[in-house]
């Protein structure tokens, strides 16, 4: 008995060690073939092929607002015998002004709003760039320009984006005003001179994948229609910065425009048609991001929105949001930033778009509040804008 026993034993221990290779087995080959289906199935609709792999486009639009009121110096009588006084006393207040906005803090803020999102590109207006000159030549009848820096708002701003881990670089720029004006030093009581030049700029994403994004051609201009103030020698001028792009298989045409504000809507019409003539007249495909300061239902008393519809192009906000063309306001913040309620009255920080291939396919107005209870409250007296496109 015990010898029959033991074969038994012998047999049934075989049969299980040859059952549990083959459930190992059986176990692999259902993973192998699990991984195998994995790999060979199609994408879902709008899912990305990967990192960076998807076939859409991201765009966002950003004002990053000087930081004072800098219409109060344009408002000088030139005549005025007093005239010189008073234009030291008010580029002195709005020099001020500017520096308890916080430059710096303000910017940090925009940059987190655009590493939330990661758009593809972001369009600029408003980066100024101001120096000093102290003690200044201007009264003396100096012609040296200021060089020394005090804010450089695009260099703060891509130095935050850094610092966030964000990649972008700097692919296209455009001067406008570059004015230079006295001002008194509250700190050394000097008279010093005060530089101011706008700018607008394309940012392009840097950590997309080989061969996915490529900017090419960087063009700007500046438009021949602007203001010029009698008796000042002031020219304030406005412009566009563009570039080529080839992202995800398609070409196109990017444009980043800043015009004139429409308390003169004759001369804000005239930019617009020849930015329709100049950059945004080609074969590609075209984008326009940017500040138009032109609402679309005229509540500014601009009337240059329309042009843009008329030469073929649609605006985001409009195609997706077809019964709610009163909203989407952009702009109304008081120049303190102090509001803690955002009031915003019109809409003109646009995202334009005219070829085959560009499906909207959500567009949004972004808060720039700060997590603050003192002014700024605000990063800019602006939204920003963010919108995105399917490639077909």
């Amino acid at each position: 008995m015990k010898t029959q026993k033991s074969s038994e034993n012998t047999k049934h221990e075989t049969w299980r060690a040859l059952f549990d290779a083959l459930q190992r087995k059986s176990a692999a080959l259902l993973l192998l073939l699990g991984a195998t289906l994995a790999l060979a199935a199609p994408l879902q609709a709008g899912q990305p092929a990967g990192p960076g792999g998807k076939r859409a486009v991201d765009v966002m639009q950003v004002n990053l607002f000087i930081g004072g009121g800098i219409d109060r110096v344009m408002a000088l009588n030139p005549s005025d015998p007093n005239y010189l006084k008073n234009l030291v006393a008010a580029v002195t207040g709005i020099y001020y002004e500017i520096v308890a906005s916080q430059p710096t803090v303000r910017l940090q803020g925009v940059a987190q709003q655009i590493a939330d999102r990661m758009p593809d590109f972001v369009s600029v207006e408003e980066a100024s760039l101001i120096r000093i000159q102290s003690p200044g030549d201007l009264i003396s009848g100096g012609a040296k320009p200021a060089t020394n820096v005090v804010f450089d708002y695009l260099q703060i701003l891509t130095n935050a984006l850094a610092a966030q881990g964000a990649h972008y670089a700097v692919v296209s720029t455009a001067d406008e005003i570059d004015v230079e004006m006295p001002m008194l030093n509250l700190q050394t009581g000097t008279i010093d001179d005060v530089r101011w030049n706008d700018r607008e700029a394309i940012l392009a994403r840097t950590d997309l994948p080989p061969g996915q994004l490529r900017v090419t051609h960087p063009q700007n201009g500046n438009f021949a229609n602007v203001i010029q103030i009698p008796g000042t020698g002031i020219t304030v001028t406005r412009g566009w910065c563009s570039v080529d792009v080839f992202l995800r298989g398609r070409d196109f045409r990017y444009i980043c425009p800043h015009l004139e504000q429409e308390t003169v809507p004759q001369l804000q019409y005239l930019q617009a048609l020849e930015l329709l003539a100049g950059p945004a007249n080609t074969s590609l495909p075209v984008m326009i991001v940017g500040d138009f300061n032109a609402d679309p239902l005229g509540r500014d008393g601009s009337f240059a929105y329309d042009l843009f519809p008329a030469a073929g192009f649609s605006d985001a906000w409009a195609v997706l949001h077809p019964n709610d063309l009163a909203d989407g306001l952009t702009w109304g913040h008081d120049e303190y930033l102090a509001n803690p309620v955002a009031q915003f009255d019109r809409r003109i920080d646009l995202v334009f778009y005219k070829g085959a291939g560009f499906v909207s396919t959500q567009v949004s107005v972004v808060d720039m509040g700060l997590d603050r209870t003192e002014p700024p409250l605000w990063s800019s007296d602006h939204a920003a804008v963010s919108a995105e496109f399917q490639i077909k």
